[in-house]
């Protein structure tokens, strides 16, 4: 593994919807990069942005509403915003593969399984007939799907959902792509099921060097899978940092109030923390720190001015006026 070299140089990234009662500024100036066989954890709230970023990374934003505004998405030697939705396909699927919180929204519910992974296999091998038969089945055999000589000519809704998503797995693992995005993969599983899917996920990156961008609101899933962590709220980061310093030498408000609303075993406590009042309007958002309304540490100045992402350490950033203090 190559761990310095950049697969993806996301640069000052801006989101917006423009809507009949104003812009939603759903990704705001968003920068970040991932290594060659990477895990990152993108990490937040219910609308701070995360799903948008990864959307705009594959140029899926909903359009006329959605668009990219500013920003680079470098992949390569290749800006991909730059990029039409001709030349981007040539992209997704083969470099790019997104596995979504549902896959039946990717799977397509007229079309079997087996016919649905061979598309998959066929952008990267030539194959017909039996040979292209017994790839599916090696391929569902993978991610470990019982009688996928028979399981092929399943159509999705005969699977389970756990059996969605390694279908998607096996279609990512015929790809064999470089950057897995895995938006809230395991969100409508059971934890048993939760398990097997990241161990799967696992195992594509240890075997092919996958780089993974992973999208959550499972702080457990982040701090088992992840090498590296961005905490997202209000379509901005406010933190960013390898995984183990996230977890106990975070410095921002936000992300402490995040942790601390975790269950701890053999602590024994009436009521799990929570963070006070609702994540702001971004129809409206206020001139300074969005969070400052909910922050226990706002002073006069966190109302009037964003706070820029300053470095604590050689990888550890952070936007917040009173870091040092906390």
């Amino acid at each position: 593994m190559n761990g310095n070299e950049k697969v993806l140089d996301v640069r000052n990234l801006k989101t917006h919807f423009f809507t009949n009662l104003g812009v939603v500024k759903a990704v705001d100036g968003v920068s970040f990069y991932l290594r060659k066989g990477q895990a990152l954890g993108i990490v937040g709230e219910s609308g701070s942005g995360k799903s948008v970023t990864s959307l705009s990374i594959l140029q899926l934003v909903p359009k006329p509403a959605g668009r990219i505004v500013e920003g680079e998405i470098w992949y390569g030697e290749e800006d991909l915003v730059k990029k039409s939705q001709k030349e981007m396909r040539q992209y997704r699927g083969k470099k790019l593969f997104m596995i979504s919180q549902d896959p039946m929204t990717s799977l397509n519910p007229v079309f079997k399984i087996g016919n649905q992974i061979a598309e998959a296999i066929r952008r990267r091998q030539n194959l017909t007939g039996d040979d292209l038969t017994e790839k599916i089945i090696e391929m569902l055999k993978l991610v470990h799907i019982r009688e996928p000589e028979t399981r092929i000519n399943s159509y999705p809704h005969q699977f389970s959902g756990g059996m969605k998503q390694r279908a998607m797995i096996s279609m990512a693992l015929a790809c064999q792509p470089e950057i897995l995005i895995a938006d809230e993969p395991t969100t409508a599983l059971d934890v048993t099921i939760q398990a097997q899917i990241l161990k799967l996920m696992m195992e594509i990156r240890q075997h092919y060097n996958t780089s993974i961008i992973l999208i959550t609101h499972d702080l457990g899933v982040i701090a088992k899978f992840c090498d590296y962590v961005l905490v997202m709220y209000a379509g901005k980061i406010v933190e960013r940092a390898d995984v183990k310093t996230l977890f106990k030498g975070n410095r921002h408000p936000y992300t402490r109030g995040l942790i601390n609303s975790l269950p701890h075993l053999g602590k024994k406590q009436q009521r799990l923390a929570s963070i006070k009042g609702q994540p702001p309007d971004l129809l409206n958002l206020p001139k300074g720190c969005p969070f400052e309304p909910r922050c226990d540490y706002s002073v006069e100045r966190c109302s009037c001015d964003y706070p820029p992402i300053e470095p604590v350490d050689k990888e550890h950033f952070i936007s917040c006026w009173r870091w040092r203090e906390i």
